[in-house]
C-alpha cells in the first residue's frame, strides 16, 4: 500500500507571514497540533503546538511576531508512491509523527503515525491470514 492511498488530502496550512497568535488560533479552531506553513502549494516550514508553547513561555508578544521566526524549515517529506512500511521506517528513524506527502514541490497530503498504524495492522493481519490459508 502506498501513502497516496491513505494520506489526508485536506491539509490545514498557514502562511509563514501569519502571526504566532493567528497560527495558534487556527490550530485551536481545527483541533490540530501540527501545521504546515506554505507559500501556495510549496512547504516552507512546520510548527507544532509545543513549539508555540515553548516560545510563549519566553513572555514575548504573539501578535508582533511572525510564525516564520519559530518555524522549523527542515521538513521531512515523502513521495505519494512511497510504501507505508518504508514511510513508517523513515518516521521512526527521523523521530517524527507526521509526514507531508509531496510531489515535486507541491503538497498533496499528510500522513500521521496513527494513519500508518491502522494500515500496517491491517496489512500484518492480512499476511497472517494468507499464511494460515497455505499451511498444510
Amino acid at each position: 500500500m502506498q501513502l497516496k492511498q491513505i494520506m489526508q488530502k485536506k491539509v490545514v496550512t498557514a502562511s509563514p507571514d501569519a502571526t504566532i497568535r493567528e497560527v495558534a488560533k487556527k490550530m485551536k479552531d481545527y483541533r490540530i497540533g501540527y501545521l504546515l506553513l506554505t507559500n501556495g502549494e510549496s512547504i516552507k516550514g512546520c510548527v507544532t503546538d509545543r513549539d508555540i508553547v515553548v516560545w510563549l513561555a519566553g513572555g514575548k508578544d504573539p501578535d508582533a511576531t511572525k510564525i516564520s521566526s519559530i518555524m522549523r524549515t527542515n521538513v521531512i517529506s515523502s513521495a505519494p508512491d512511497t510504501d507505508v512500511f518504508d514511510a513508517s521506517r523513515l518516521m521512526a528513524r527521523k523521530k517524527i509523527r507526521r509526514l507531508p506527502v509531496v510531489e515535486g514541490n507541491k503538497l498533496l497530503g499528510l500522513v500521521s503515525v496513527s494513519d500508518l498504524a491502522s494500515v500496517i495492522e491491517e496489512e500484518v493481519d492480512n499476511f497472517f491470514h494468507v499464511e494460515e490459508a497455505y499451511q498444510i
